[in-house]
């Protein structure tokens, strides 16, 4: 394990506060990608997520070297089967899945990494037992070493609750208003008739928000929905 300076743990301690006061679904927007980077310096730091969300999320700051065009884009859709990088527990570098000179030789790294100038990548999952989020750290220069391991394996707990608590969160903006309101009364031990009492609606009504709210969060009955929308994950 490569030896920590104090400002490691100062920028460290930067990252827990930033990704701390975070209220959104995204556990990990820009302030708290940019904190990230002055932790481990780079050219770009991206945040990627797709099982918790119908649509992919995708969020990063600083910029890669070289220009995303449309063919690079195109071309990391035809050739994303080529990435190395898999699920796995603490950061890791390109070379811990594949060797380096057979990656380079891939389609995947001559017309995605290699024009955008990314000769170096680091990844971390989040939470790889329960979600696909992932960060990664690119770079153009110089490789990630130990420290930069090591400096991001002393935050995965503290990432991995963010990620926790950003869950509920990211569930409950699937929802419209009026679905999380019935929701929300059904959690507090209300029946249909009485929430539509409340709300002044039809139980007819009610019933209908359920199910479309049964259906945004992959559940099929009340008790499910109200752990999935509010319950511990």
């Amino acid at each position: 394990m490569a030896a920590l300076r104090s400002s490691d743990y100062r920028n460290a301690l930067e990252v827990v506060y930033t990704a701390g006061e975070v209220t959104g679904a995204v556990a990990f927007p820009e302030p708290v990608l940019e904190a990230l980077r002055r932790l481990v310096p780079c050219d770009v730091v991206a945040f990627h997520e797709h099982s918790e969300s119908r649509r992919r999320v995708l969020v990063h700051v600083g910029e890669p070297v070289g220009r995303l065009t449309p063919e690079i884009r195109a071309a990391h859709r035809r050739y994303k089967h080529q990435d190395p990088f898999r699920p796995a527990v603490g950061a890791r570098t390109i070379s811990d899945f594949v060797d380096v000179r057979t990656y380079r030789r891939t389609s995947l790294y001559q017309d995605v990494d290699r024009p955008l100038g990314i000769t170096h990548m680091l990844q971390l999952y989040v939470d790889p037992e329960v979600s696909d989020a992932r960060l990664e750290f690119d770079r153009a220069e110089s490789d990630f070493g130990a420290r930069d391991r090591d400096v991001l394996d002393l935050l995965l707990p503290h990432l991995r609750q963010f990620a926790r608590r950003a869950r509920p969160r990211a569930r409950l903006a699937r929802l419209s208003p009026r679905e999380r309101q019935v929701l929300e009364h059904v959690a507090d031990g209300r029946t249909n008739a009485e929430i539509a009492w409340l709300l002044e609606i039809s139980p007819e009504t009610v019933r209908k928000h359920l199910e479309n709210a049964y259906a945004k969060l992959g559940v099929h009955n009340r008790t499910a929905a109200v752990a999935a929308a509010f319950g511990p994950c």
